[in-house]
């Protein structure tokens, strides 16, 4: 009778499908990869990058950073090398991240260019980006934004030259050192609609603070931070 039984509890729990099991996940769990469409691999974005896109003085950006730990991260086809031209007509070597993607695009370069080995410097450049600098800046912050972000005035070369626009003095604020070794430059640009007043034209260094760099709707074109090589790798 019992034996009996028991085939007959086996049976019902066999119609009903058994016992209920506990879901499993149904996203990626695995913090900073994004699901692929139609198959395709995962996004290698680590959790620290994808959550703050911030050009940071640390990994992924540290001293010792290479094209290839950067391939790693980003995807080996979004780690491109690339010349470009710089100022007085020379010509650079970098290395570009996402480098068709004008809302992501970074450029780096390394100590050494052909191996693309110790990293010297991160930079981001335009109109608009995706990524925050260091301390918060942001491309198209005016003057007046950067001055609160640094706690104090700071010191920019005058425009119409080659290096016009940098910031050459933080003045000992905010922005000064960033990270012990790591420096934070920016360069600002005056928009093509606004008639730039003849005093801040030049070489001369200006105060932030003076009218005419106020008046002159200055707008961060470029931000960048570089390391200081005391090291060898």
């Amino acid at each position: 009778m019992r034996v009996a039984m028991a085939g007959a509890s086996l049976i019902l729990l066999a119609a009903c499908g058994g016992p209920e099991q506990p879901e499993g996940p149904s996203v990626p769990e695995v913090a900073g990869e994004v699901p692929a469409a139609f198959g395709g691999a995962a996004v290698k974005i680590p959790a620290t990058v994808a959550d703050t896109l911030t050009i940071m003085c640390g990994k992924p950006f540290a001293q010792d950073a290479t094209a290839g730990t950067l391939a790693e991260i980003f995807g080996a086809e979004n780690v491109v090398p690339e010349t470009i031209d710089g100022a007085e007509g020379e010509q650079y070597n970098i290395t570009a991240i996402y480098p068709n993607d004008r809302s992501r695009r970074i450029e780096v370069t390394f100590l050494n260019e052909e191996e693309r080995t110790v990293l010297t410097s991160v930079k981001i450049r335009g109109e608009v980006s995706e990524w925050t600098g260091p301390g918060g800046i942001n491309l198209g912050d005016g003057v007046a934004t950067v001055e609160k972000l640094n706690k104090k005035p700071f010191t920019i070369s005058g425009f119409g030259w080659d290096y016009g626009g940098y910031v050459t003095d933080w003045q000992g604020g905010a922005l000064n050192a960033i990270a012990p070794g790591c420096k934070t430059t920016v360069r600002f640009n005056i928009p093509p609609d606004v008639q730039m007043a003849d005093a801040i034209q030049g070489e001369a260094p200006h105060a932030s603070t003076e009218l005419a760099i106020r008046n002159a709707s200055a707008y961060v074109e470029e931000i960048m931070i570089s390391w200081k090589q005391e090291h060898e790798y």
